[in-house]
């Protein structure tokens, strides 16, 4: 050893030692191979009985259960086709008519002649003849009815004319009767104009639910006194409900005795008197209207 060098040394101690780890291996392996063989080797019993065999219990096959039989198949009944109930048609509730005019006879004076007016008659309160004495204040002469001959004085072409005899009064009233619905609701209305030398004329529309052949009952509205300077005034009377005429007077008109309506009567009605006597007073009338609204 003494003879050799450093480095052969160091190469046989690593030689060494690599034989020592081969042959440390080696033991470690043949102890593990010994060890597993004497764990797989059974031990014996220590009673010295031999192991017996365990057979398994043969458990029968059970019967199967059998299927449930199906009731048949329901036979589809097609259901009735109901019958339709019919829909009633609601009664449909009228609806009111709005008030509208109603035709009267020469509502506009069309065709006036001295003292007749086509389609109405007039009524005068007489006290007076030519040559009699008079007093302004309560003498009344007989009343002239013309067609205005002023066009300063006509309100809608043709227009009624009232008047009298110088210094004297005149009281008159004019009227038509006309048939309507039975329980309408009814007015009366005209358009006047005046001229007086010195004061005003009265004037005033009316309506009489009776349909009398007059105008003593008749339902007056509120009187104007107007002049030149007046203008155009609209008269308007009471509003009034028309009762039906009784069977005696529907029999006097076959054309109402057929009608299957409840009609009634009423007569429209104006008014004109001079509120003093001087040497010109004059009324004038145009555009009467009778408005009626159904029941």
């Amino acid at each position: 050893m003494n003879g050799l060098s450093r480095n052969q040394k160091i190469v046989l101690l690593v030689l060494t030692v690599l034989d020592i780890v081969v042959i440390g291996g080696l033991a470690w392996v043949v102890i593990q191979t010994q060890l597993k063989a004497a764990m797989a080797t059974p031990l014996p019993s220590s009673q010295g009985t031999a192991e017996r065999t365990v057979v398994p219990t043969w458990t029968p096959t059970p019967n199967p259960t059998p299927l449930p039989t199906l009731p048949p198949r329901l036979t589809n009944t097609p259901t009735p086709t109901a019958t339709p109930v019919p829909t009633l048609t609601p009664t449909a509730t009228p609806t009111p008519r709005p008030p509208g005019p109603v035709q009267i006879q020469n509502g506009d004076f069309d065709f006036l002649l001295p003292n007749r007016i086509p389609g109405w008659t007039w009524d005068a309160f007489i006290n007076y003849k030519p040559g009699d004495e008079f007093d302004p204040e309560t003498s009344y002469a007989e009343p002239m009815f013309t067609a205005a001959d002023d066009p300063v004085r006509e309100i809608h072409g043709s227009t009624l004319k009232v008047e009298t005899i110088r210094w004297l009064k005149f009281r008159t009233w004019v009227h038509q009767t006309v048939t309507v619905t039975a329980g309408s609701r009814a007015y009366f209305r005209i358009r006047a104009k005046a001229f007086s030398s010195i004061d005003t004329l009265i004037v005033k529309a009316g309506i009489d639910p009776t349909g009398a052949d007059n105008c003593y009952g008749a339902r007056w509205g509120t009187e104007a006194r107007i002049n030149q300077d007046s203008g155009v005034v609209t008269l308007t009377s009471p509003r009034v409900i028309v009762p039906a005429i009784t069977p005696e007077e529907e029999n006097t008109s076959s054309e109402e005795g057929a009608s299957s309506e409840k009609l009634g009567r009423v007569t429209l009605c104006f008014f004109a008197e001079p509120a003093y006597a001087h040497v010109n007073n004059a009324a004038f009338f145009d555009q009467a209207e009778l408005i009626v609204a159904p029941p």
